[in-house]
């Protein structure tokens, strides 16, 4: 399902956000390669769906800039590395490009060795994990990844409690298939991204049921119940089985902070950031990859033939929701709230550019 809810979004043309956001990341002093990659990051999102990993965070990213939280010209660097094995520091750049350089290396490392894992920290936020993921997919190759907070900024509650303990902490696998598009899941362990929750409070929509509690763990449908002091908090993944969620974060926590060095979460870390941990398995060290995609395209056809529930015309597997909507959006735009694109605005005047002139359509 998009996230592009409300009825006054402001439509833009995909090349012409991307051109924006190049622009502005540039202006504020990235170089004009990790100025496009990151916009070329966030535009893919939103063409994906994932609106909460697109535009919305371009505004949020200039002004990591502006408190000397984010470096715009660091350079990503291995600073540990093995056979099978690597550390990737980030140098409180963008996160883009160490995810990048990162995955890059699984990659590399996975064609010898067969399997290769690696870490990253002291990265800023790295956009969609299944970006990622998915690269290892377009080589033959299986992805996995995940993602902590550097041990802050925790906005899930655990299973059982009220208070803000874990951050959203993404998971992502992909594979290839004889299918088009390829196997990609792509999820956070709370019930839903704090992205998904903020575009609602800034179209002044209310959450889902069981999306939040308020400060006292009340279920609540109100955002700033989320956002105000005092604070509430998101719930893990699962609903009445959340404890499942709740253990899968707290192994991604291991798995990306406690790798990495970033370290687990805890109330002393005090530096929001990204990090993670990479490992791509080469599928042909344990099985023929076209065995292997046959394989995972029976199963896409057994499971699509399932009686299908009332109003459900087509049963998706996990990567072709994103396909159809990147074909979509492609023709019809990208759109974006309001409260984002005048923040972008904003953003866009202390250094002189222009917000594009003449969206598709302003709805």
């Amino acid at each position: 399902m998009s996230e592009t809810l409300g009825t006054d979004n402001i439509v833009v043309a995909a090349p012409v956000l991307h051109g924006y956001f190049a622009q502005l990341f540039e202006r504020f002093g990235a170089t004009g390669e990790t100025a496009r990659e990151v916009a070329d990051h966030l535009v893919e999102a939103n063409l994906t769906g994932h609106d909460s990993h697109g535009a919305l965070r371009a505004p949020w990213y200039l002004e990591k800039i502006e408190l000397g939280e984010l470096d715009p010209k660091a350079v990503p660097a291995v600073v540990k590395d093995g056979p099978t094995t690597a550390v990737i520091d980030g140098g409180w750049g963008f996160g883009q490009p160490a995810s990048r350089l990162a995955m890059q290396l699984a990659i590399d490392k996975a064609r010898q060795m067969g399997v290769a894992c690696v870490a990253v920290r002291n990265a800023n936020h790295m956009g969609r994990v299944g970006y990622y993921t998915g690269m290892a997919a377009r080589h033959g190759m299986i992805g996995l990844g995940c993602v902590n907070l550097h041990g802050a900024s925790p906005c899930v509650a655990p299973f059982g409690g009220i208070d803000r303990r874990l951050p959203t902490n993404p998971f992502s696998i992909a594979f290839p298939t004889d299918r088009d598009p390829d196997f990609l899941a792509d999820m956070t362990t709370s019930v839903v991204a704090e992205g998904k929750l903020q575009m609602r409070r800034n179209r002044g929509l209310q959450a889902e049921q069981n999306w939040i509690i308020d400060h006292d763990g009340k279920a609540t449908v109100d955002p700033w119940d989320f956002y105000s002091e005092p604070v509430g908090a998101l719930l893990p993944m699962g609903g009445v089985v959340a404890h499942k969620g709740f253990a899968l974060s707290m192994a991604i926590e291991g798995l990306a902070g406690g790798l990495s060095g970033a370290g687990c979460s805890n109330p002393d870390a005090n530096r929001h950031g990204n990090a993670c941990w990479y490992t791509v398995i080469r599928i042909d060290a344990f099985t023929p990859l076209d065995e292997f995609k046959a394989n995972v395209g029976k199963l896409i056809d057994h499971v699509k033939s399932s009686r299908k529930a009332e109003g459900i015309d087509e049963i998706f597997y996990p990567g072709q929701p994103e396909h159809f909507r990147r074909a979509e959006r492609l023709s019809s735009g990208i759109a974006v709230d309001p409260q984002t694109w005048e923040w972008l605005a904003r953003m866009a005047a202390k250094v002189g550019v222009q917000p594009p002139p003449g969206p598709l359509s302003g709805r």
